[in-house]
Order: structure tokens, then sequence, then C-alpha cells
């Protein structure tokens, strides 16, 4: 299997399992940066993301022009190009609808790390990109760029979230750990005020759990559990 093979086949793994998660719904997208190109690889707009196959993937270049595969692209594909054009170090870039996390910018309150997998989030809140309509221009894609910044996820208000990873895996674990962060701070939420990791303890429990290790066990993880379940059948 050459690198581009593996790179979709990952990537395909990577929706199924959000869908099979509820991270991702019908609307949502992934995408991975083709290493020493301009390409990206995406799921198409038309197809169901629990049942995306690899070869299913299409590729587009920055500026959203389809460059192989046949079907259309997702419409919100500005997301993915402007923050790969705002930040070189990042390989994946997901759009989730979660549950969860999207209910804190509904809210307007801060998504704080409250959680030891939450260590990865901003100790004053998960930033958010206060506008709820849908990401389908440059001027658009560039806002969400410009919110999240140097962070790894950021809440599109009302809508959904995006996060960022050095590879398909990494940004597939940091979806997971952004949900089970606010499913913690929304039931913690029931019983009186969450308190947020202290700044030094986060960076402590960051350094210790945001390794290559821990985020292949937890890759591994969801692969088997989506294989017992049928997800990846």
């Amino acid at each position: 299997m050459s690198d581009l093979e593996t790179l979709k086949s990952d990537l395909a793994t990577a929706i199924r399992l959000l869908a099979a998660e509820g991270i991702m719904d019908a609307n949502g997208h992934m995408s991975a940066r083709v290493p020493g190109t301009n390409h990206v690889l995406i799921n198409p707009r038309a197809l169901g993301r629990s049942s995306l196959r690899a070869e299913e993937i299409v590729t587009i270049d920055l500026d959203g022009k389809l460059v192989a595969g046949k079907l259309e692209p997702p419409s919100e594909y500005h997301i993915h190009t402007r923050i790969y054009a705002a930040r070189p170090e990042v390989f994946s870039v997901a759009h989730l609808h979660p549950q969860y996390a999207t209910v804190f910018s509904i809210a307007d309150k801060p998504l704080v790390p409250v959680f030891i997998l939450g260590s990865i989030l901003p100790r004053e809140g998960v930033p958010v990109f206060d506008d709820s309509d849908l990401i389908r221009s440059r001027e658009r894609g560039d806002g969400v760029a410009q919110a999240l910044a140097a962070a790894r996820a950021v809440l599109l208000r009302a809508h959904g979230a995006v996060t960022v990873g050095e590879d398909v895996e990494s940004c597939f674990v940091a979806s997971i750990w952004l949900e089970e962060n606010a499913k913690k701070q929304l039931w913690a939420t029931m019983l009186g005020t969450p308190h947020a990791l202290a700044v030094e303890e986060a960076e402590r429990v960051r350094k210790s759990l945001w390794s290559p290790e821990v985020r292949r066990k937890t890759w591994d993880y969801y692969v088997a559990k989506g294989r017992a379940s049928g997800a990846l059948s």
C-alpha cells in the first residue's frame, strides 16, 4: 500500500469512528494534508460518513479545486484550506458537530480543561468563532483560522467545533478528548462549580498524555471498538 493509500485509509477510518461515536454527523468532514504538496484529502459532501471507504476520498488543492475524484467536496472546505494556509504544522483538520462541546458555545460558557484529557485545551477556555453561519467563503475560513490561532480546537458558536492535529491520528484523538472533557464539565456543573486544572498542572499532565504512545493507544482502542461493533466492517 502506498503512502497516499495509507493516508486515505487512515482518514476514512477516523471519519467512520467519529461517526460511530456520535461526534461527526451527516454534515461533518475531516481532511489530511498530503505531505510535500498543496493537496488535501477530504471526504466528499454527498456520501455518508459512517460507511465511507478510502477510495471515495477526494483530493482538492488549497483553493478548493477538485484534483482527484469525481464527487463534490464539502461546501465548508474553506475551514480546512485556510487553517492549512495559516498553520503549516497542521496536517489534519476535522469539522465536527459534537453534542456536548457545542452546548458550551450555545450557553456562552467557557469550555475549560477540567479532566486530564482536557489538558490539551487552553486554561482560559476553548476559543470561539462567534458566528453560527456556515463557513462557505475564504474570508470566513480565515476568520475560523484566526479564532483558532495556535490552539488545538475552536468552537463555532451554535454550530459545532474544529480540531487540528499533526496527523490524522492526532486530530482524531483531539476530537475525542475535546468531547470527553465537555462531558465531564457538563456533568460536574450539575453537582456544583467545576474547577479547571491549574496552569502548571495542565502543562504537566499534557506532557505526560500528549505523547505518540498514548495517542496510538487511544487510536487502537477506538479501532478495536469499531471493529467489534461493526463500524469498521
